[in-house]
């Protein structure tokens, strides 16, 4: 919106996706306006908002400052390798600091006026909120609303906040048992493996006995330390000088933003586009790794290489330059915050994804540092079944992804605001025709290829 001094203004209105609309215009203004108040991270000013949708304008919104700079997507084509590696520092060192701030919960953050009476929060420590304006509440995260959720199984949620990692963990695997066994998924003859009713509901109570045996301290060592992380980092949501590109002007598009586990929280900005797969963790930075065949390519594909090779440079020294805590919680074995993170969506996903997680746990149970002997026993005819399943949902997970690497897209469908929108749907379209095409000629269903296809 422009106003008549020529200024410009930002208004966000909410829309049912993006998840609860109150919880989440409610907590991003509070995140918003502590980020702007008790940090070093350049945000909008926030000059209003309402999470009542009753209001005159009768919608939640939040109205801001427009950004200031310009998008770093705009400037990351003609900044150098020097340029880069300074701005990475500079962003490194932004998100240190905020994940530097120790909150009393796990859940989300809210000024106190915003939660109605009777909701259950946690008041900030002086330290960290002079003013008494803030507290930890209910998680805002669209994963606690789904619209299929009946009033028994809002009934069996707990939302949060949480002080400790048990209660955390338990609290995600309660959901999803409660979905399970009130809601249970249809099984279909086609898509990914998902193991049958019992086998999701016996993975989420061997979660919940592995949830219970972790340290419930945050600062125990563990690196549960309970973290505001800003999750999308790409380069629309990055602004910066239009005449100094390594200084973050602004950073936007915090709706999304939750106080978790620092080792569930901290990734690789979307930017860098890790492979996680690949990138080996050390302070080593390493020199640029080419195809041998890189002469014989052609320019498209030169470009290419070249870029996956910076890219594989900006991400050690992102890592590098990470605080100490920051740069053990990267390097946290992948199925220990995975533990978590699957679990919450074992209802949508059924059994398989969780599987590996609690395996690898079970193995290497005494070099995480847990106390005792694991709980968890597995057979081999229970290791090798899973080992079949886990294959074959990854190659599913792999073709789902290959199609969306295509289509320059996220599994939600955005696009880059650099992006043809017309010419990415016309791609799509004929890229679908030639999957479907394609399929049908190996003796693919119909309804299997559906079920790959993403959108």
């Amino acid at each position: 919106m422009t106003k008549e001094d020529g200024s410009e203004l930002v208004a966000k209105l909410p829309f049912s996706y993006a998840g609860p609309p109150k919880y989440m215009t409610a907590s991003e203004a509070a995140v918003m306006q502590y980020v702007h108040d008790h940090t070093e991270v350049p945000v909008p000013k926030l000059l209003t908002w309402s999470a009542d949708a009753s209001n005159p304008v009768g919608a939640e919104y939040v109205i801001m400052e427009k950004a200031a700079g310009c998008r770093l997507s705009k400037k990351w084509a003609e900044m150098d390798l020097e340029i880069k590696l300074k701005f990475i520092v500079n962003l490194s060192e932004l998100e240190a600091k905020l994940a530097g701030v120790d909150f009393p919960a796990y859940g989300s953050l809210y000024l106190k006026e915003s939660l109605d009476n009777g909701e259950k929060y946690e008041p900030l420590a002086p330290e960290i909120d002079p003013d008494g304006r803030f507290c930890i509440g209910p998680s805002c995260e669209r994963e606690w609303f789904h619209k299929e959720d009946t009033e028994a199984i809002e009934a069996r949620s707990d939302r949060g906040p949480w002080l400790t990692l048990p209660a955390f963990g338990n609290a995600v695997a309660d959901r999803e048992i409660a979905r399970i066994e009130l809601n249970p998924k249809p099984d279909v003859p086609y898509g990914p493996p998902r193991g049958s009713i019992e086998e999701q509901l016996h993975v989420l109570e061997m979660a919940k006995t592995l949830y219970s045996r972790s340290d419930p301290d945050p600062h125990s060592g563990n690196l549960a330390f309970r973290t505001l992380w800003h999750p999308d980092l790409h380069m629309g949501n990055i602004y910066v000088s239009d005449e100094d590109p390594t200084k973050i002007s602004s950073i936007i598009d915090w709706q999304y933003c939750v106080i978790a586990p620092l080792f569930c929280q901290a990734h690789f900005p979307a930017l860098l586009e890790v492979d996680y797969d690949d990138y080996r963790y050390g302070s080593e930075i390493p020199k640029p790794q080419f195809p041998e065949n890189f002469h014989e390519l052609d320019e498209d594909d030169q470009n290419a290489a070249k870029s996956k090779a910076e890219m594989q440079i900006l991400a050690k020294v992102y890592e590098k330059f990470s605080g100490y805590d920051m740069k053990r919680a990267l390097r946290v074995p992948w199925f220990f915050p995975s533990l978590f993170n699957r679990c919450g969506s074992t209802w949508q996903r059924g059994a398989v994804p969780l599987r590996p997680c609690l395996i690898r746990t079970a193995q290497y149970w005494t070099e995480m540092g847990w106390a005792g002997d694991c709980p968890l026993k597995f057979s081999e005819d229970y290791l090798e079944k899973s080992k079949k399943e886990v294959e074959e949902y990854q190659d599913y997970i792999d073709t789902r992804r290959g199609i969306m690497k295509l289509m320059h897209t996220t599994s939600e469908g955005w696009f880059p605001p650099d992006v043809d929108f017309e010419a990415v749907q016309k791609m799509t379209k004929e890229l679908r025709e030639k999957f479907m095409e394609l399929g049908i000629k190996e003796g693919v269903s119909r309804d299997e290829i559906e079920a790959i296809w993403p959108f």
